[in-house]
């Protein structure tokens, strides 16, 4: 995620190096060939205006949609946090509210542990790595071997907390509302994890990337012929810098469309997870901190 107080626009200018290269060689190219070839009848510079109007709308639109995906996707992962903490608080509450018993003790502190293990893997999966090993220390041996041939590793830790929490109920550890109430919970998660996914699996039709991205091209050719009254030192350059906002506003919108693809604009799920692991360690009395992510120049991961 993009820090507030950090300068990111050189990073979008930079991802558009290719598309800014080829544009200046071709408003060149047009530049030269408009200026020195016999052109009796004056290009319209309405063109070039009507199509830049309607290239501004077509980027502000996509651009809200964008910003409204990746801000579902922050929202989504704001419920996780809270629900994580509720999960463990619960626990505490419903498991008799005595932790010095023993039994009540592990129960709070294997679900704990597991839920830190989720919120980690649940974010390395969808950025699309699919490695278990960081997720080993927290948890069992059995646990940790029975995940190994799980397609969704995320969705079967949250089976594993269902089952813990019925074998809690049925050993009286915990009320029949306190399993209620923890189910809930665990629904929560679900939910929020499928909603993840759909955001994940639903992408932007491919078509209309590249027709945006041809018509900003179409616009920046009409607009050098467009500005014939001027010389090149004038046309080439402002033909450059209108078109680079276009091509920034189009880059924006397709960093921010897909909030896990490991891109500076990416939801922050490892400092999120992070987090929540700092908050439930302490819940359950461990002082065993991870470290804070720490920012990576102008972004957070």
């Amino acid at each position: 995620m993009f820090l507030a107080d950090k300068k990111s626009v050189l990073y979008i200018i930079k991802s558009n190096e290719t598309d800014l290269l080829i544009l200046g060689v071709m408003t060149v190219f047009i530049s030269v060939l408009d200026n020195f070839l016999p052109n009796d009848q004056a290009f319209p510079l309405t063109i070039p205006s009507l199509l830049g109007t309607a290239l501004s709308l077509i980027l502000a639109f996509r651009t809200s949609q964008a910003y409204d995906r990746w801000w579902e996707a922050r929202k989504i992962w704001g419920a996780i946090v809270n629900d994580s903490r509720s999960l463990v608080r619960a626990c505490q509450t419903f498991a008799g509210g005595d932790l010095n018993n023993a039994n009540a003790k592990e129960f709070v502190q294997k679900i704990a542990f597991r839920q830190m293990a989720w919120t980690h893997i649940l974010g390395e999966n969808l950025r699309g790595n699919f490695d278990l090993n960081p997720i080993k220390k927290y948890l069992s041996d059995h646990e940790f071997n029975a995940i190994q041939d799980r397609r969704n590793v995320p969705n079967a830790l949250l089976q594993f907390h269902s089952n813990d929490i019925k074998v809690a109920r049925e050993n009286g550890l915990i009320t029949e509302f306190g399993q209620l109430r923890l189910d809930e919970i665990i629904m929560n998660l679900v939910n929020s994890m499928g909603m993840c996914e759909r955001i994940k699996n639903t992408v932007f039709p491919s078509p209309y990337n590249r027709f945006v991205h041809l018509t900003i091209y179409v616009f920046s050719i009409t607009l050098v012929i467009g500005i014939e009254d001027f010389t090149g030192l004038i046309e080439i350059p402002s033909t450059i810098i209108i078109t680079t906002i276009f091509f920034s506003l189009d880059k924006v919108a397709v960093l921010l469309q897909d909030p896990w693809e490991n891109n500076p604009s990416d939801i922050p799920v490892t400092s999120l997870a992070v987090t929540i692991e700092t908050d439930l360690r302490q819940m359950i009395g461990n002082n065993d901190l991870p470290e804070k992510v720490k920012p990576q120049d102008y972004y957070i991961m």
